[in-house]
């Protein structure tokens, strides 16, 4: 097929044959348009399924040092930070939980121990998601079991926090280095 047009007079125009190519694939749509039959085709459904995960808290687990003073005839207070806790809720809906926290007695390798009602707990600024609304809660004796921050979800959820821990250090109690292990949970 020559690919150049022929003018009336039997001149080759010079240009491709566009025109043609334009008025086949207006005839193609004009064709559809009308009715004509469509290729046959295969509508398959598909999906994907999301589960509710679980409601959970992390803590740090590696040991954390509260500072250190002088052994004096008064009584004192040492503080520090404890580290990040986090509080991940992954059930999704409308849910609330409670974290919680209890220690044991700061204990020397010699001499008395420091008992866990000497210890407070204060969550300081919480950061969380916005699809929670969390508070926290002082926690002056962690004797027993003690809420720190509560929070209620409309949605999967995060909340942080840096707590303090403050211990009162009785006057006398002999120089050493006394340990606690202090445990988060939620629910």
């Amino acid at each position: 097929m020559d690919r150049f047009a022929t003018l009336t007079d039997g001149r080759k125009s010079g240009k491709p044959m566009v025109v043609f190519g334009a008025f086949a694939a207006l005839a193609a749509f004009a064709a559809l348009a009308a009715g004509t039959a469509l290729p046959a085709a295969a509508a398959t459904p598909a999906s994907f399924t999301l589960t509710s995960g679980t409601l959970s808290i992390s803590a740090p687990t590696a040991s954390v040092s509260l500072g250190s003073e002088v052994a004096s005839v008064l009584a004192t207070t040492m503080s520090g930070q404890l580290g990040d806790v986090t509080v991940s809720d992954q059930r999704g809906g409308t849910t609330t939980w409670t974290a919680s926290v209890i220690s044991t007695a700061f204990t020397p390798t010699a001499g008395p121990a420091d008992p866990a009602s000497n210890i407070s707990y204060a969550a300081g600024p919480l950061t969380g998601s916005a699809t929670v609304v969390a508070t926290a809660v002082n926690a002056s004796d962690l004797t027993g079991v003690s809420t720190v921050v509560t929070g209620a979800s409309t949605g999967i959820s995060t909340v942080t926090w840096d707590p303090t821990i403050s211990v009162i250090v009785p006057a006398d109690y002999a120089p050493g280095v006394y340990t606690a292990t202090i445990t988060h949970s939620v629910a």
